[in-house]
């Protein structure tokens, strides 16, 4: 790739409120995401989408824990906090508090997450569901509901131990 090739990246100031979308735009307009919006993972992969929804094994959970990018990272802390809990939904705004993060970073960080379970590992699912539902916190009337089913809990536990 030649310099004139390389992108030139220009600092824009956005309000907080829109970061999360500017990211999920950013990736529309790169073609990383399937996603118009950050607003419903659950929903956001089409029917049309070429890659499968493929099951997390032990050896994948295995796999990312020892992977470095940061977004990874902080998937990893998520998957240990809801491991510890299968079954229960944690709030979008609970789970930014419980990680020491704010909303907007950690949306950051799920956006890129995303761009790297779909080249990594050829997928376009991650290991927990997410679902918008009434929200309890102050100022959201609804959020993103993120859980971890047993299965999923189970096999990660098992990952973490054999890490070890």
């Amino acid at each position: 790739m030649t310099k004139e090739d390389q992108p030139q990246f220009v600092p824009v100031p956005v309000p907080a409120q829109y970061v999360s979308h500017v990211y999920a735009y950013l990736a529309e307009l790169t073609g990383t995401a399937a996603s118009p919006g950050p607003a419903a993972p659950s929903k956001s992969w089409s029917g049309d989408d070429p890659l499968p929804v493929v099951e997390w094994t032990v050896d994948d959970f295995r796999r990312l824990m020892i992977e470095p990018l940061s977004s990874s990272q902080v998937f990893t802390r998520v998957l240990d906090l809801l491991a510890n809990e299968p079954g229960k939904g944690v709030g979008y705004t609970e789970l930014a508090r419980r990680l020491g993060m704010e909303r907007a970073n950690l949306q950051g960080n799920f956006s890129a997450f995303t761009r790297f379970v779909r080249r990594q590992y050829a997928r376009r699912n991650w290991p927990i569901t997410v679902a918008e539902e009434p929200g309890s916190e102050p100022g959201y009337e609804r959020e993103l509901f993120y859980t971890m089913n047993a299965t999923a809990a189970d096999r990660w536990l098992k990952a973490r131990a054999q890490e070890a």
